[in-house]
């Protein structure tokens, strides 16, 4: 028996120990001492970088009620800014008035101001890189102006600012641009676009005051070696998610050939390929996208059941896409910003080809590179209604007024 106590005590230290490991960390925090961010706002300021971060505050979360229980009429989030010669020193400023540790665990949405693009977003992706909680899918953003300007913007469909921004990139309304996405393109030479974000003002009724700061979208930006050079529009924008394969579903309109009238389209199922070539000393590369059509409405006088018809309708929308994508590229290569990663693919499918390339890919890709793009549209469905629907005057007999 004495032979097995060894043993018996070898097999409780054995069960006890991951029981001891689960005793907790020695540098953790607790929840509620933690302050997180949702959003990452980030702008030049006369001397250094403004840095603003947005916070929910927890005792305002609870529907209908405040931290004293009363009702509700505060916002459930703020803003805290500070200056400083770098973003982190500005960090360590907010955070040093703030009583509860801040953490970037759901920091959702990253939004740099115009100024602060064009000298450079390096030291954004610096810091976005060494925080270790980050999330690396947070979206974004450009501003047109001031980023500040944002926090000026009445939240009316969403309870939280950050949720109407992270909206843009689901829904496919704009070019979608993660962290992840800029970070990686640091590696092959810092070109990149990302969604151009405006500020307007609406007149909203029921709202107090009407006139209030609206947040929208107004194209894109394009960025060469980090920093901002060029603005697409947002029909060129939209050449972009074609392009980058990032359109979800979209509205379009082209004119009838019969009477110059729209006819409107939903466009879905899109999906791009594109396909690098090499012939001699000339390269090349094929955008061939692919998409269904769904008609919405139609002003026009055209038999929409014509085969005819219907093919040229087609290929109205098809020469649409097609235009939107040249243009988008036409302003990137102008930039000298190969923000569709031509070079990439280039290296993907001739390696041996691409050693020789890669040292003139700038040159070659504004003034040598041979883009093609081919829309390939079909209209699958038209509905039940073979004319368009118009009031038709009734004949009224003789005699009568």
């Amino acid at each position: 028996m004495r032979a097995y106590k060894p043993l018996q005590k070898l097999f409780v230290v054995l069960t006890m120990l991951p029981m001891l490991l689960t005793a907790g960390c020695w540098s953790s925090v607790e929840l509620n001492n933690r302050s997180f961010v949702r959003m990452l706002l980030v702008d030049k300021a006369e001397s250094g970088v403004e840095l603003t971060l947005a916070f929910p505050l927890p005792n305002r979360l609870i529907p209908g009620q405040s931290g004293t229980g009363g009702p509700q009429t505060d916002k459930p989030y703020t803003y805290v800014t500070k200056t400083g010669k770098d973003i982190g020193e500005a960090y360590r400023s907010i955070q040093s008035d703030l009583s509860r540790s801040i953490t970037f665990g759901q920091t959702s949405v990253v939004v740099i101001g115009h100024e602060l693009a064009k000298e450079g977003i390096t030291p954004v992706l610096e810091f976005i890189a060494r925080e270790p909680r980050f999330h690396i899918n947070a979206d974004l953003f450009v501003t047109q102006g001031r980023v500040l300007d944002l926090t000026k913007v009445p939240i009316v469909f969403e309870r939280f600012p950050a949720d109407i921004l992270i909206a843009y990139g689901r829904q496919h309304v704009t070019v979608n641009t993660t962290t992840t996405d800029c970070l990686m393109t640091t590696y092959r030479g810092g070109d990149m676009i990302m969604p151009l974000l405006k500020i307007e003002t609406k007149h909203i009724p029921g709202e107090k005051p009407e006139a209030v700061q609206w947040l929208g979208t107004d194209g894109a930006a394009i960025f060469r070696e980090g920093k901002l050079q060029r603005t697409l529009s947002t029909d060129e924008m939209r050449g972009a998610l074609w392009i980058l394969g990032q359109l979800k579903d979209a509205e379009i309109s082209v004119r009838s050939t019969t009477d110059g009238k729209s006819v409107n389209y939903m466009i879905n199922k899109a999906r791009t390929k594109i396909t690098p070539s090499i012939s001699g000393d000339q390269v090349s590369i094929m955008i061939r996208t692919k998409a269904e059509a769904s008609l919405i409405s139609s002003d026009a006088n055209v038999n929409l059941q014509d085969p005819v018809q219907r093919k040229k309708l087609q290929r109205g929308i098809e020469i649409l896409v097609e235009e939107r994508m040249n243009k988008a590229i036409e302003k990137a290569r102008k930039a000298g910003a190969d923000v569709f990663s031509f070079g990439q693919y280039v290296d993907w499918h001739y390696p041996k080809e691409w050693n020789t390339l890669a040292s003139r890919w700038r040159e070659l890709y504004s003034r040598e590179l041979k883009v093609i793009t081919e829309a390939d549209i079909t209209i699958k469905r038209i509905g039940s209604v073979k004319e368009p629907t118009k009031i038709r005057k009734t004949s009224q007999p003789e005699g009568k007024k």
